[in-house]
């Protein structure tokens, strides 16, 4: 696991709902993730889990009331050691209170100290169904975010508005805590393979996992932009400016990308790994046979032709196989400048790069030429911070 969250610090606030009991997994994960955690409870979550529980799960002391070590300005105040607060599960009663300024338990009373310093907030409502539709709660809400505290919208299910899957809710930490290099672009990604069918049941396609082309569009979401992927493996995140196009054949991919450029683009990541060639679909299942020969033509270029309607910045990418370094330099190099791109990936795939979980490339851009490796999360945020670096 990527240490995303390596060195910060987050509160985590706990009130009295039962999704409470997901706690100790969400404290476990953002650890998992880098972060110290320090949980912080109300009187009623306390009822639901033991705070033995979160001090197992954070390896720190819980607070459970303010003490004359005066513990919300310790970690929230305008010096406070914490880097955010998030308070998941939040209850109707504590987002009510937090948004009229009502400041009676710890959890509470740490809101306030932390939108006194602007430290970020992030809330997680979990409730009843028709607690979440109350029109007063929902002005609370509103309240909440126009204060520039970030709430994370709850997973509906059986008329109740539950807790999040803990991946959206750290995903959402992990936001909140990124610069904002991106905020206010628009990028568009394309990702995955393509499926070009020979039948109705049979297909052409590739190796492609589309886990870097993901991995890359949360990178820059995660940095403020908005963020449209287009991809035959769609993750299926809920998550605010972050929207998710499914389709099928190289095609589908060149129409939907071309729809989304138009709408606006600030920049194009040309991540998939897009069929070169499409065959002729037979009408039913061939039959089987000792031998069977197949037309292919020569597929259109979605980079191509994206290009003839949008002038502005291009990550593109550049699979090869069994080439030396030197060669894929060569290839990458004579693509970024025949392609008009600011920045190319590059990487040999006959080992590891295509349906692996980790990879070795070569980016190039006008400053720089540098190999980078690792997992694909480490190596999408490296890919990022070039792009920022260099291009931005």
């Amino acid at each position: 696991m990527p240490k995303k969250l390596e060195g910060k610090k987050i509160v985590l606030g706990v009130t009295g709902s039962i999704a409470a009991v997901e706690t100790v997994k969400l404290a476990r994960e953002l650890r998992r993730r880098g972060a110290e955690v320090i949980a912080v409870m109300s009187k009623a979550a306390r009822k639901i889990v033991h705070p033995y529980a979160l001090e197992f799960a954070t390896q720190n002391k819980v607070v459970t009331e303010i003490t004359g070590k005066v513990e919300h300005v310790k970690y929230l105040g305008l010096e406070g050691y914490a880097d955010l607060y998030l308070i998941a599960p939040s209850t109707a009663n504590t987002i009510s209170k937090i948004a009229n300024g009502i400041d009676d338990t710890t959890v509470t009373t740490m809101a306030t100290a932390a939108l006194g310093s602007k430290k970020p907030i992030v809330i997680v409502p979990a409730m009843h169904g028709g607690m979440y539709e109350n029109k007063a709660v929902k002005e609370n809400l509103k309240k909440l975010e126009e204060l520039g505290i970030e709430i994370v919208s709850p997973k509906f299910e059986e008329n109740k508005a539950k807790f999040p899957d803990i991946e959206i809710i750290c995903l959402h930490v992990e936001r909140a805590l990124y610069p904002k290099e991106m905020k206010g672009k628009r990028v568009i990604v394309t990702s995955g393979p393509t499926y070009e069918q020979i039948d109705p049941i049979r297909f052409i396609s590739n190796k492609s996992s589309g886990i870097m082309g993901k991995e890359i569009a949360l990178e820059f979401w995660r940095r403020g932009a908005e963020v449209v992927v287009i991809t035959s493996k769609p993750s299926n995140l809920n998550l605010p400016d972050f929207k998710e196009i499914k389709v099928w054949s190289v095609k589908d991919m060149l129409e939907e990308t071309l729809k989304e450029v138009k709408k606006g683009c600030d920049l194009f990541v040309s991540a998939a790994a897009a069929s070169d060639f499409i065959v002729e679909m037979a009408e039913s299942k061939i039959k089987t046979t000792d031998e069977l020969t197949l037309k292919l033509k020569a597929a259109p270029k979605v980079l191509w032709e994206v290009r003839k309607i949008y002038d502005g910045k291009v990550i593109g990418f550049k699979a090869e196989t069994g080439v030396s370094d030197d060669e894929l330099y060569r290839i990458a190099h004579d693509k970024k400048t025949n392609d008009k791109i600011e920045m190319i990936v590059a990487n040999d795939v006959l080992e590891r790069g295509m349906g692996t979980i980790d990879t070795r490339v070569l980016v190039i851009t006008n400053k720089r030429v540098e190999w980078i490796e690792g997992l694909k999360p480490d190596v999408a945020e490296r890919i990022v911070e070039i792009y920022v670096e260099d291009i931005l």
